[in-house]
């Protein structure tokens, strides 16, 4: 059974509160950060950001808040600490002094040399944080008339950052759903598999919204879940002519096939939907 978080009781009696709160206005936007990746909720003014992209894109993350209504911004969620998800942390922390920021507290044994500085550094600044708390597998977080449940957020020590990334799933009274896969690899996603398999059987359909794990690298996208999963709508946050080669080929493929539409943000740029039952696409200024 999924448990709830109280490391900031203040913030969480408020959200609790409006649980009872219905709301058919969610936003859903995988904003338009290169290689990396942001992804904002809002609701009635409301903000929840997942990940902030890379530093230089800091000014546009907070721009695109502000052009989608945000006038509070309620927390800060971040997947794991690379660059590409987590180095906008300290622009959106000086933007928004009082938000409740909310990270994997893993602490790995052994770093590529690439990843030593920027997770060391980062570590160190959220660890003074006052407002800084852990998510892990089995918390929910509510959120307006929501609730986001992790259902990933390995605290092994032996494993990669990506291993260890953060995945979130909200689902609607109305039966539409959303889910963020950071930047796992394929052996989460078997893992997940029938996990998401139980949650999904009530709703009888896939889920509505899906934000692609690792930018649809090779390294996930495995078909056995892609075919549980089923999305509507499949969105890849990735840069144009990005040095890694993302998406793969073989990802957009396994995409293409267990999705009715695939987004990319390199191709169609910022990428909008107002989630209900169902998604509608809202972006309008594209």
């Amino acid at each position: 059974m999924l448990k709830k978080i109280f490391i900031l009781p203040l913030t969480i009696t408020v959200f609790f509160s409006m649980t009872n709160v219905y709301s058919a206005d969610l936003r859903v936007v995988v904003l338009d950060v290169g290689t990396g990746q942001s992804v904002l909720l809002e609701d009635n003014g409301h903000g929840l950001l997942i990940d902030t992209g890379l530093a230089e894109y800091s000014p546009r993350v907070l721009s695109r808040m502000e052009y989608h209504g945000v006038n509070t911004l309620d927390y800060l969620v971040l997947s794991h600490f690379h660059p590409d998800h987590a180095a906008g942390y300290s622009h959106i922390r000086e933007a928004w002094p009082d938000t409740p920021i909310l990270g994997n507290c893993y602490l790995p044994e052994k770093l590529h040399p690439d990843e030593e500085n920027f997770f060391w550094s980062t570590h160190a600044t959220l660890s003074g944080d006052r407002l800084y708390g852990c998510l892990a597998a089995g918390d929910s977080l509510p959120w307006q008339s929501y609730e986001i449940q992790v259902l990933w957020g390995g605290t092994d020590p032996q494993k990669t950052l990506n291993y260890n990334s953060l995945v979130l799933l909200l689902q609607t009274e109305q039966g539409g759903s959303l889910l963020i896969m950071g930047d796992v690899d394929s052996s989460v996603e078997k893992s997940l598999t029938p996990v998401l398999q139980s949650l999904l059987r009530s709703s009888g359909s896939g889920v509505t919204l899906y934000v692609a794990s690792h930018h649809g690298s090779a390294a996930g996208t495995e078909p056995e879940f892609l075919d549980v999963v089923r999305p509507q709508v499949s969105m890849v946050s990735v840069g144009k002519n990005n040095p890694y080669g993302y998406p793969s080929d073989s990802s957009l493929r396994i995409l293409d096939k267990y999705s009715g539409t695939v987004l990319q943000t390199d191709r169609d740029g910022e990428i909008c939907f107002t989630l209900g039952s169902t998604a509608t696409a809202s972006c309008t200024d594209r």
